[in-house]
């Protein structure tokens, strides 16, 4: 057992003290300075220059007097500084007192785009007018005050009268663009020219286009989740991802390591050391000592990147959508998950000489546990399915089927989880007993790199 420990702690400090690890070991802080520090700085960036005009063939008569308003440099830049303040509104109701929010809204604006309207007859040719647009150059700011045709709406009678018989259908405008027309600008002409067209409608009805807005109006309402401790806001969003979350976090931290223990098998075998160490210990110890060693490095980024996760929910004042026991099931389900895929990752390392034998090997494993990450869409939406029942009960895919079950709203059989547990215990004492008949001889073996066939032979004879 001293001998085990040995083994564990030396494999634990080759892998923590390399500058690798302490990349993935920084990275919940790197990643939380640049969302700090580039949020203000992206929204103070300067936004591609778009130059040119819009034309418009109003074939109803009624709409192209107010998008002629609606594009006027004072309209646009009014809207632009309408959406930056919902938008610092919106990321200070979600994380206050952070003062992301108030930078956002302290930052002035890019400049506009420098956009003019052409209303065209009637009549005009929408042909002739989209020919136009070809003669605008791949990018705006390079139209050098040619004031090109950027985009073009066409908007038919029936879009605002409705179509004959059919007073309550309405036939859809079009709309023609660049195709390197800034996404935002595109939006912006969209969201006007739809928007002058039900005002034009309403206004035909005999209505009073401000009434009728006011009346459809309606600001979105956040939901407030009653909780023992209170009153809590709620997030939907954030109540959808969390489950995913707990599936990447497990996957990142079994994979981070695994990948370590593989690798240095092999570079371990690949340069002799490792006839130098089964010198001292004997194979068993040697691979149990591995995993144990990877395993404390798996629960140190495991404990990393979920205590950065609970820190930044505290922060948001949303700790109370996780549930203590959802932590408790991690931690249980994610000691079964590495053992699996270690006890793989260590026999596969033994029998190969360099990663690309490893990775032919590999790539069926690999595509089997890929199955949670490809499919946990499906399993989070209806977790009780015939099929994420079967999944949850098949290693070494089940404690990242479980985790996903368990941290989802729906709630899973109470007897499900002993008895997940249980079979994945199971699991992992096959995959140790399998992993160390191949460890046993393909640490020691040179050559021709195995296929399963080869190791297969390997567990029955050794």
């Amino acid at each position: 057992m001293r001998k085990t420990f040995t083994v564990a702690v030396r494999e634990f400090i080759s892998t923590v003290m390399t500058k690798a690890f302490l990349l993935v070991f920084l990275m919940p802080i790197i990643v939380g300075g640049i969302a700090a520090l580039a949020i203000p700085l992206l929204m103070n960036a300067a936004s591609p220059k778009v130059s040119g005009h819009v034309a418009i063939i109003d074939q109803s008569g009624s709409v192209g007097n107010r998008l002629e308003k609606a594009f006027t440099p004072e309209a646009m830049e009014a809207r632009r500084g309408k959406i930056k303040k919902d938008a610092a509104a919106e990321i200070e109701k979600r994380a206050p007192g952070m003062g992301v929010g108030s930078q956002i809204e302290k930052a002035p604006l890019p400049k506009a785009p420098e956009l003019t309207l052409q209303l065209l007859g009637a009549d005009a040719s929408v042909d002739a007018a989209k020919a136009e647009i070809l003669k605008a150059v791949g990018k705006e700011k390079d139209a050098g005050g040619t004031n090109p045709r950027l985009a073009l709406a066409v908007i038919p009678a029936s879009a605002v009268k409705g179509e004959e018989g059919k007073p309550n259908s309405f036939k859809d405008y079009e709309l023609f663009v660049a195709p390197k027309l800034d996404p935002e600008v595109q939006s912006d002409i969209r969201g006007q020219v739809s928007q002058a067209i039900v005002d034009a409608r309403i206004e035909a009805s005999g209505l009073d286009v401000e009434r009728v807005r006011a009346l459809t109006r309606q600001n979105r309402v956040e939901a407030t989740a009653i909780t023992k401790e209170g009153e809590k806001k709620s997030n939907p969003a954030l109540q959808f991802l969390l489950p995913g979350s707990f599936l990447f976090l497990m996957w990142i931290s079994v994979f981070t390591a695994g990948q370590y223990l593989l690798s240095s098998t092999i570079e371990e075998k690949s340069n002799r050391v490792m006839e130098v160490l089964l010198s001292a210990v004997s194979p068993m110890e040697l691979m149990v000592g591995k995993i144990i060693g990877q395993m404390a490095v798996a629960s140190l980024v495991l404990a990393v990147y979920a205590g950065a996760g609970l820190v930044t929910l505290v922060a948001l004042s949303l700790k109370h959508l996780i549930d203590p026991m959802q932590i408790v099931y991690l931690c249980v389900y994610f000691v079964i998950g590495f053992a699996l895929v270690a006890c793989m990752m260590a026999a596969v390392g033994s029998a190969v000489s360099d990663v690309r034998e490893a990775q032919s090997l590999l790539t069926p494993v690999m595509l089997v546990l890929m199955v949670p990450m490809m499919l946990w869409m499906p399993i989070l939406r209806n977790p009780n399915s015939l099929f994420a029942q079967i999944v949850s009960f098949v290693p070494p895919i089940s404690p990242f089927v479980m985790v996903l079950r368990l941290s989802g709203s729906e709630k899973v059989p109470t007897w499900q989880i002993p008895a997940t547990i249980v079979v994945g215990l199971i699991g992992v004492v096959v995959f140790a007993w399998a992993a160390a008949k191949i460890f046993r001889i393909g640490v020691l073996m040179y050559g021709k790199p195995p296929n399963f066939t080869t190791l297969i032979k390997w567990i029955r004879m050794a």
